[in-house]
């Protein structure tokens, strides 16, 4: 996909699962089982996540707090989605209540208030966990993730991070444990070995089934480019950032 398509951002459309059930809405990892007319829910919510952690880094407040703004934003969107049911006929199969960053709307950018450093610093893996407690808390018919995205190069305080290198793949595999994430929209340098590939997707499902949680990859090799030299990708839901060095 990345030889076949420009600056390799095919891959953008498509990503490896593992235990991820059906009817999740966050795409590319959505599936369907069945026939009907099924529909779910996600919420662009690292806005929520950004307004508490601005007023609250004191871990137990900082969780109640979370909490409690998601739930009311949820319920909010739970209703609504309950009422298009019952008109349309169609089944709500619930709503994945991660709150998912994209461009400005940034989980990084959130996580950095609570923690007062850059992401990937001492305190980001405690802001995952209270993030991925408060979701599952969510009064709501839950479906997905349920957990903490980390998209590298749809967030553009992560993708401003990963060039600087205060966080890697490593990481990620780390924050994935306590959270439900993977490996999402990370660059990879373009001559990256398909050995390479499988070693980090067995990584990823070997997290997923170790604690029965469902994780994601999406890796994005880019042609042409090695580690140290930026991407080039002209898709507006992406930001561009400097590929790291694959161990």
């Amino acid at each position: 996909m990345a030889a076949r398509s420009p600056h390799g951002r095919g891959n953008l459309n498509f990503a490896v699962t593992a235990m991820v059930k059906p009817y999740g809405p966050f795409y590319p990892g959505a599936y369907h089982l069945g026939t009907g007319h099924t529909f779910a829910v996600g919420l662009e919510g690292a806005g929520v996540v950004a307004g508490i952690f601005a007023q609250y880094r004191e871990p137990r407040e900082a969780e109640k707090q979370l909490s409690a703004a998601l739930g009311r934003h949820l319920r909010d969107a739970e209703n609504v989605a309950v009422a298009i049911a019952g008109k349309s006929g169609r089944t709500y199969a619930g709503i994945d209540p991660t709150p998912a960053p994209l461009g400005d709307v940034s989980i990084g950018r959130a996580i950095e208030s609570f923690t007062g450093g850059p992401f990937g610093s001492s305190g980001t893996m405690t802001a995952a966990a209270i993030i991925t407690r408060a979701v599952q808390a969510a009064p709501v018919k839950r479906v997905g993730y349920s957990g903490l995205m980390v998209p590298v190069l749809e967030d553009n305080v992560l993708a401003r991070r990963w060039a600087e290198g205060t966080y890697n793949i490593d990481s990620l595999l780390a924050y994935s444990a306590v959270c439900a994430g993977g490996l999402d929209t990370v660059p990879l340098p373009g001559d990256v070995s398909e050995e390479q590939v499988a070693r980090i997707l067995g990584d990823v499902a070997t997290l997923a089934y170790k604690w029965q949680k469902p994780l994601a990859a999406r890796l994005l090799p880019v042609p042409g480019r090695k580690a140290g030299d930026r991407t080039e990708f002209d898709d507006p839901r992406m930001a561009n950032t400097t590929i790291q060095a694959l161990r």
